[in-house]
């Protein structure tokens, strides 16, 4: 993940590829890592932990990565559990999505970016409505598949936390992006519990 950035995302790079001092790197090949630190749970953790360089949020890996609570088995989490596995095939679909629409955009040199996609996304998420450029990135980075593999990995995620009571009908990263007393007082919740895991 970029150290400074609007929207937090992960992936895997391959391992050839040399991080500079502005990239995260993270030296784990599991997939339910990826779909850990991929969920609105790690997101909100690492926004409440890191610090802000002007308005980005800054990813700090001694406050956000190192300790972060991971699902364990006194959450009643398996590892090798049918759950694991789903969280690791979503994660995995997460990031095939992302660097499938980006490959087919650069063949048509589109300009189609990570950040174009997810600030379609967030808009997406508020109700916002989309402009003209935004229907297009929306369109070829197919944001509405992407909102929805995001939207099943948290559901997976509150799962593996025994936390399904925090987006009982309306996904969670919904309702953190409709803003006020409600979404404030839903990340105290969530982050509460966290630290207690922690």
């Amino acid at each position: 993940t970029v150290e400074t950035t609007k929207h937090r995302t992960f992936q895997f790079l391959n391992a050839s590829i040399l991080p500079d001092n502005m990239l995260v790197a993270i030296a784990i090949n599991e997939a339910f890592v990826l779909g850990v630190l991929s969920s609105v749970v790690h997101g909100e953790w690492s926004l409440a932990a890191g610090g802000t360089l002007e308005d980005r949020p800054r990813y700090n890996k001694t406050r956000c990565f190192e300790p972060f609570p991971f699902p364990a088995d006194d959450t009643g989490f398996d590892a090798s559990s049918p759950l694991a596995g789903t969280i690791r095939a979503r994660a995995e679909a997460i990031d095939a999505h992302r660097k499938q629409v980006l490959a087919s955009a650069a063949g048509q040199q589109s300009g189609l970016t990570l950040t174009g996609i997810y600030n379609v996304l967030e808009k997406l998420r508020t109700g916002e409505a989309l402009t003209a450029k935004d229907k297009t990135i929306h369109d070829q980075g197919l944001v509405t598949l992407l909102k929805q593999l995001h939207d099943d990995l948290d559901a997976a995620m509150l799962e593996a936390y025994g936390m399904t009571d925090l987006a009982p009908a309306i996904p969670l990263a919904d309702r953190f992006a409709a803003g006020g007393p409600e979404a404030e007082a839903l990340e105290q919740q969530l982050l509460t519990r966290l630290v207690a895991l922690n």
